[in-house]
């Protein structure tokens, strides 16, 4: 069984590090728009009972998006955070109550049955939040001038934090209203619950979940997406 939920995309940024003439979201894989497959991933959920996309004010190329009841597109804010907190007050302000999903809009190689089983865990276990990451495997340093290391940390302790991620709406909400640093600092929606007594739990995540960044990203999932033995 899947609870409903309301998905938010946030798709505001300008994708500076692809290096192109338009942002990495409309971008295009295998003919299709990388924002479309998110959409369309969430879209075939029934339990979708909106999707929020947060774009730019000058974005003009939302327009090519296929439509659907379900979705409506606002304006976002300076910072991902700052999207993500409009299209939670959008939803609060329209009456929706949900469970609230988060996702990078540049993460076209999520699989429906990934997703499935996310979304069925969740609703089981009755959890504050739920996040996919993936452990890390690699020796990580740290360095504060990007020159010289100061240390090497511990990497079984060590998770990258992924999306989609899940949250308990009152939960989300009370997290927002209890937060009192600067929002636009934080780069996921978990790291509000960081000082919270409620818990987050990771959802371990070993396939390849591509959050395009670089060009050469593209390419990248376009292999994926080709040679997917699953619904995309």
């Amino acid at each position: 069984m899947i609870n409903p939920f309301v998905v938010i995309l946030p798709c505001a940024g300008s994708g500076s590090r692809l290096n192109s003439d338009i942002p990495k979201q409309y971008k295009r894989i295998n003919g299709k728009i990388i924002l479309q497959y998110s959409i369309d991933l969430f879209l075939s959920f029934d339990e979708c009972l909106k999707i929020i996309v947060a774009i730019s004010e000058s974005d003009l190329l939302h327009k090519d998006i296929i439509g659907d009841d379900r979705i409506d597109i606002i304006e976002g804010g300076k910072s991902r955070a700052d999207s993500v907190q409009l299209c939670f007050n959008y939803m609060v302000e329209n009456g929706y109550r949900e469970n609230v999903v988060i996702h990078d809009a540049v993460r076209p190689c999520l699989k429906k049955s990934q997703v499935k089983e996310f979304l069925e865990f969740f609703s089981s276990a009755k959890l504050d939040g739920l996040i996919f990451a993936h452990q890390v495997t690699d020796t990580v340093k740290s360095s504060s001038d990007g020159k010289i290391i100061d240390d090497t940390l511990n990497r079984s302790k060590l998770w990258q934090a992924e999306t989609p991620q899940i949250f308990n709406f009152s939960k989300l909400s009370n997290a927002y209203n209890s937060f009192k640093e600067d929002i636009s600092l934080i780069t996921d929606e978990s790291s509000l619950f960081d000082k919270s007594e409620d818990t987050i739990h990771l959802y371990p995540n070993s396939s390849n979940n591509l959050k395009i960044t670089y060009k050469e990203d593209l390419k990248l999932a376009e292999y994926l997406i080709k040679n997917s033995k699953d619904e995309i």
